[in-house]
């Protein structure tokens, strides 16, 4: 992940909002869809992969089959990359919304540690040592320092295995349950 990226967060509200790129694409359904709360049309295929955190507190409005989800800690491809690959090779999938959120558990995980420990051994019965290796093993797998940097990089990294493919760097508040785009120069 790049170091010290400053990203502005932009809020869709009007169809004039949405950049070029995403224009008459799966990536403006979802926005307007979900930001405006348009009635959605429901689709026979998914046009679109959404690539997702896990928490529980995002729901995503959006036309019924139109979408593969894809969810896991941090929304990152850590995991998840053969799913990935499959509905862009298989599915013909040409569209891919990475989605990160606001108050992510997963941003400076490392925080977490002793709670993950204890709660595996006493909860659960699992070897505190065998707990904390599950940890360590796993937390540079899925620990960020800030959301909208890992969706930035997550984008980079779609973009550059699946060329042709357009990745849109979205954002979820958990505050507002608004989608917002995340916009930097080289993402717009």
């Amino acid at each position: 992940m790049k170091e010290n990226m400053t990203s502005t967060m932009i809020c869709i509200t009007d169809e004039r909002d949405i950049p070029a790129e995403y224009r008459d694409t799966p990536i403006e359904r979802l926005l307007l869809n979900h930001n405006l709360m348009l009635r959605p049309d429901r689709y026979e295929r998914a046009d679109m992969l959404v690539l997702m955190c896990m928490d529980n507190r995002q729901e995503l409005r959006l036309p019924e089959n139109s979408a593969f989800f894809v969810r896991n800690s941090g929304g990152t491809q850590n995991g998840v990359a053969f799913s990935i690959s499959f509905a862009v090779a298989v599915a013909g999938i040409r569209y891919i919304a990475v989605i990160g959120h606001s108050d992510c558990m997963m941003v400076n995980l490392e925080t977490r540690k002793k709670d993950f420990v204890e709660k595996l051994s006493e909860r659960f019965m699992w070897d505190r040592a065998e707990a904390e290796r599950h940890f360590m093993d796993m937390c540079a797998q899925f620990s960020k320092t800030d959301a909208a940097d890992s969706v930035i990089a997550e984008v980079e990294f779609i973009r550059s295995q699946y060329p042709g493919v357009i990745a849109a760097p979205l954002f979820y508040s958990v505050e507002d349950h608004m989608l917002y785009l995340i916009g930097k120069d080289s993402y717009l």
